[in-house]
């Protein structure tokens, strides 16, 4: 068994419990609770089912963050998923996820939420139709390196910025549902059609954009060597954010369907927007878009604040340039890691659109990031096979009550999670595993230079 790596050193932990919430809470809560609860009750046959379907994908984040809570004191230090995985199955597992998440996750997501926050701006100033696609992009690209900037100055700031845009998200989401339970009572719908898809296929299509929504617990164990109690802020940050994403998005959902109805809800095409303007009027819209332009400002600074501590930690294992391993003087930042993440994101966006989009640049991210649906379970499965092996491996470490069959499962689940996305989306998750496979040549080469 390879030997888990020890913590990088740190100058101090600056981050507590609250702070490690806020970043699990803006990784997860971003702009797909406005857009897929639509997706979701499109594919089920019955609110019950929408339920039903958030409730699975709240079981498997719970599941996730309990597997995390674990590493992330079996394994310290900055760069979660990449240590795990590196200290449990060796270097190339580890570059091969370190690679994607730097290629394709982060800076996809990162590009496609700065341009659907400059798409809700431009509503919710009024000026529908006024910004050119062009324009757009440029924009966007503005915000990703206004975000990568503030990340740059330090963690105490970028974490200022992330407490404050979290909280407003959720107060923006509690401020709709409140709305919701002061509308008028609904009249009793009348019985959806019957649907000749099992209730297995029909989850199976409802579980991907409640998973795209729902991921993101691991963004806290990113920066761990950061906390300034580890053993007990990390565990407590990465449960009580999951908990806090769970009941927002339970109350979020019941929202839509007590403000839509459930089938107006599975018709619309922007099921924020909708029950924004039943529940304020021709305003809504502008309202809803508001709430957008704060929560994806909240995602792309976690975006822009966490991640780029796996380069960091890939560096420091000699996977990566060791420049990408020093964190800068004044501001205890891995400086080139902020910039490495952000400024590719940018380049990135540009490329999709002035190179490779055929459609809209947004589309074609997207299809980008529905294929890392698939990539990213499989690292999750990994994750909780690490655990399983690595459990023992450090006394003081905490444990998880039932924790070895709490891996079992949630490795399971997460295996038939990419299953089910190679059965939905074929396309998109082969194209994700081709730019996991892309770096394998990479792999090869900085292996051999450390060897």
């Amino acid at each position: 068994m390879t030997s888990p790596v020890g913590p990088p050193k740190q100058e101090k932990g600056e981050l507590n419990a609250f702070d490690i919430g806020c970043v699990v809470v803006g990784g997860i809560i971003g702009v797909g609770i406005f857009f897929t609860p639509a997706r979701v009750a499109a594919a089920v046959a019955s609110p019950e089912q929408v339920i039903l379907a958030w409730s699975l994908g709240g079981l498997l984040a719970v599941l996730g963050a309990l597997v995390f809570a674990e590493l992330v004191t079996l394994v310290p230090g900055h760069g979660g998923m990449f240590r795990y995985i590196h200290a449990a199955f060796g270097r190339l597992p580890a570059f091969l996820y370190g690679w994607a998440n730097w290629l394709v996750i982060q800076a996809g997501a990162l590009g496609v939420v700065a341009l659907i926050l400059v798409d809700n701006l431009e509503v919710a100033l009024g000026l529908e139709s006024q910004w050119s696609p062009l324009g757009k992009v440029w924009l966007a690209a503005g915000f990703m390196l206004l975000f990568t900037a503030t990340n740059v100055l330090g963690l105490h700031t970028g974490k200022r910025v992330q407490n404050v845009l979290t909280v407003l998200k959720v107060a923006a989401l509690c401020f709709l549902v409140s709305l919701a339970c002061m509308a008028p009572t609904r009249p009793p719908e009348p019985a959806p059609p019957a649907r000749d898809d099992s209730l297995l296929a029909m989850l199976a299509m409802a579980i991907l954009p409640v998973l795209f929504a729902i991921g993101g617990w691991q963004q806290g164990s990113f920066l761990a060597g950061a906390a300034a109690r580890p053993r007990r802020d990390m565990p407590l940050g990465i449960l009580g954010g999951v908990a806090v994403v769970l009941i927002t998005y339970i109350t979020v959902n019941l929202a839509y369907l007590s403000l839509l109805g459930f089938a107006a809800a599975s018709a619309s095409t922007k099921i924020g927007a909708d029950a924004a303007t039943v529940a304020l009027g021709a305003h809504g819209g502008r309202v809803l878009a508001a709430m957008v332009v704060v929560s994806a400002a909240g995602i792309m600074n976690t975006i822009c604040m966490a991640p780029p501590y796996v380069l960091y930690a890939m560096a420091k294992e000699g996977l990566f340039p060791a420049a990408f391993g020093r964190l800068h003087p004044r501001f205890h930042t891995p400086l080139l890691g902020v910039l490495g993440q952000g400024l590719w994101a940018v380049v990135l966006l540009l490329l999709v659109h002035f190179v490779f989009a055929s459609g809209s640049t947004l589309g074609t991210l997207a299809f980008v990031c529905d294929g890392v649906v698939f990539v990213d379970w499989l690292f999750f499965a990994l994750c909780g096979a690490a655990l399983l092996r690595l459990r023992g491996t450090r006394p003081d470490a905490l444990r998880v009550p039932g924790g070895a069959i709490i891996a079992v499962v949630f490795t399971g689940l997460a295996a038939l999670v990419t299953i089910g996305a190679v059965w939905q989306q074929w396309q998109a998750s082969l194209a994700g595993l081709a730019m996991v496979l892309v770096g394998v040549p990479f792999a090869i080469v900085r292996m051999h230079k450390n060897a």
